[in-house]
C-alpha cells in the first residue's frame, strides 16, 4: 500500500474526526530533531496510484498504530497520511485523503468540488461554533487536474477571562484524473474515478501560506505545487457560512 520515503533534500522550499485528531496531537509534544532545515521536505508516495505528495519536515506523521480507521468514516474517506506538528507558537496538521468508486455517492458529490470542499470544511468546524469563511470555494488547476480550496475559521470555547482560541481550515480536493474537455474550471465532463483532498488546520492563521510549500507529483510528470500562490488570496477577509 502506502510507503514513506526519506527526507527530501534540496527542493526549495474530513470530517469532524479530523479536527479532534489535530486537537489530541496538539496537546503531545513530539521529539523533534534539528536534522531539517526550514526548507526540507518530507516525501509520501501512493503506491496504489502512484502519486508522491512532498511536505515541510517539520510534520511528523502519526504512528499508524495511533491513527485506526476513523469511526463512523466509510472506507473510500480514510485518510492515507496524518501528521502535526507541536510548536511553542503553533500547532497544525495535515490529513490527505482519497475518495474513490469504493464510496460511488460520495465520490459524486466530491466531484463538485468547490461545494464540496466548503460544505466538509463547514461541517469539521460547526461543531466547535458558527465557522467563519476566511476564502469562498476557489477553482484552479494542479498539473491541469481540476482543483478547488475553501478556507475558513471557528472560535473555540474559552474559559472565563481567556481568549477564545481560534482554529483555521483549508479543505482543498483535486480530480484524480484529466478531463479532455471543459468548459469551466469547476466543470468535470467525464466520470472522475476518484478525488484526492487535503486538509489542513492550525492555530496560527498565518500558518495558512505555509501550504504553498507543500508539493505533489502525479506519477512521471514535473513537480507541481499543491497551492499556486495566487490560490490563498483572501486571509484577511471574512464572510458568514
Amino acid at each position: 500500500m502506502n510507503g514513506m520515503s526519506a527526507s527530501v533534500q534540496g527542493i526549495a522550499p474530513r470530517p469532524t474526526v479530523l479536527v479532534l485528531l489535530f486537537l489530541v496531537c496538539a496537546t503531545t509534544s513530539p521529539q523533534v530533531t534539528g536534522e531539517h532545515g526550514s526548507g526540507t521536505l518530507k516525501s509520501f508516495h501512493d503506491d496504489v496510484l502512484n502519486i508522491t505528495y512532498f511536505y515541510p519536515a517539520e510534520f511528523v506523521p502519526a504512528p499508524p498504530a495511533s491513527t485506526p480507521a476513523l469511526a463512523g468514516m466509510p472506507k473510500c474517506m480514510q485518510p492515507t497520511l496524518f501528521a502535526y506538528t507541536v510548536t511553542p507558537i503553533e500547532n497544525s496538521s495535515f490529513a490527505l485523503t482519497t475518495i474513490d468508486n469504493t464510496c460511488p455517492e460520495i465520490l459524486r458529490g466530491a466531484s463538485q468540488l468547490g461545494p464540496f470542499t466548503r460544505e466538509q470544511v463547514v461541517r469539521q468546524l460547526k461543531q466547535y461554533g458558527d465557522p467563519t469563511i476566511i476564502q469562498p470555494p476557489t477553482n484552479y488547476r494542479i498539473a491541469g487536474h481540476p482543483a478547488a480550496i475553501t478556507l475558513a475559521s471557528v472560535a473555540t470555547p474559552a474559559g472565563p477571562g481567556k481568549v477564545a482560541p481560534i482554529i483555521y481550515a483549508a479543505k482543498a480536493c483535486v480530480a484524480g484524473t484529466i478531463p479532455l474537455k471543459t468548459h469551466k474550471k469547476s466543470d468535470l465532463v467525464e466520470p472522475v474515478t476518484h478525488i484526492l483532498c487535503f486538509d489542513f488546520n492550525t492555530q496560527n492563521g498565518g500558518m495558512l501560506t505555509r501550504m504553498f510549500s507543500f508539493i505533489v507529483q502525479f506519477e512521471n510528470s514535473p513537480l507541481e505545487p499543491m497551492f499556486p500562490g495566487s490560490v490563498i488570496r483572501n486571509i484577511g477577509g471574512t464572510s458568514r457560512r
